[in-house]
């Protein structure tokens, strides 16, 4: 917490801070352990093959694992010139705003300070981009509550509709509506509803424990936005009484088609059948 110094001359309650005949300022010391500092990590992706790059959240989630708190998330360049060749590096790194008092264990895990790269391009304001404090860790209890209702049913074999649509890249076909089928907490079977086909490549799909997972990861790494649904920002994202994620929605804002719409329906727990 930023340590806050009241001023001689100030009367104030410790219930809510109401200042009484005071003229003077109040000053805020925040300790250097607390105050912001942004790190890095190459993505190693390759020019001509974007898939060959390191996922935001996967160096997000070394962080998250040592309860790292992340302020801001974010894709950047190390700004160094390379070659305009198919296979040549990039420069494209993955940036993460965190507490400085963090910053000896990031560097345990592969991250160094963005100061060591003065030439880097990457969002300065990104920090006044996202969504504030309170609302994160109201997003986190709800997902972590989720989560444990989740494993607290045992379910392992069981079904769902999922639907997911990417709100900032409209030119991009959004993925078919499916029916997701799971045996002993395994994909066994994807079915394409609007074509009426079964998918071959499971893997584009997780069980339910996964995409509550990824989605408490998604928070954790502090996202521009999240909420019920990308039209209504206003409500929090909603679950069934086991856990089940019903509808929700985020925007990291650092690249294209990150802020997926999502949106799960007629869950049959097939243990019961």
């Amino acid at each position: 917490m930023n340590k806050i110094k009241y001023l001689t001359g100030c009367v104030f309650s410790v219930v809510s801070v109401v200042l009484v005949g005071c003229d003077d300022d109040i000053e805020f010391e925040i300790p250097e352990a607390e105050k912001h500092i942004r790190v890095y990590q190459d993505d190693q992706m390759l020019a001509c093959d974007p898939a060959s790059a390191i996922a935001l959240s996967t160096s997000a989630q070394l962080l998250a694992e040592k309860s790292i708190e992340i302020h801001c998330s974010q894709k950047g360049y190390d700004g160094f010139s390379y070659p305009e060749s198919c296979g040549s590096d990039t420069g494209s790194i993955n940036v993460f705003t965190i507490h400085k008092g963090d910053l000896n264990e990031a560097e345990t895990l592969g991250f160094a300070p963005l100061s060591d790269l003065p030439e880097a391009v990457v969002d300065r304001h990104c920090e006044y981009k996202v969504i504030s404090d309170h609302k994160k860790f109201h997003l986190l209890a709800d997902v972590k509550a989720a989560i444990e209702g989740w494993q607290d049913t045992d379910t392992q074999d069981y079904e769902f509709e999922f639907q997911q649509s990417f709100v900032d890249c409209p030119n991009v076909a959004a993925p078919p509506k499916v029916r997701v089928t799971v045996e002993n907490e395994v994909i066994t079977q994807v079915y394409d509803l609007d074509n009426q086909q079964f998918l071959n490549n499971l893997d584009d799909y997780q069980t339910i424990s996964a995409l509550l997972e990824a989605f408490k990861l998604q928070i954790w790494m502090t996202p521009r936005k999240a909420a019920l649904s990308a039209s209504e920002l206003d409500k929090l994202p909603e679950y069934s009484e086991q856990g089940v994620p019903l509808s929700y929605y985020y925007d990291q804002g650092s690249a294209a088609c990150d802020a997926p719409n999502t949106q799960l329906s007629n869950f049959v727990d097939l243990s019961s059948n």
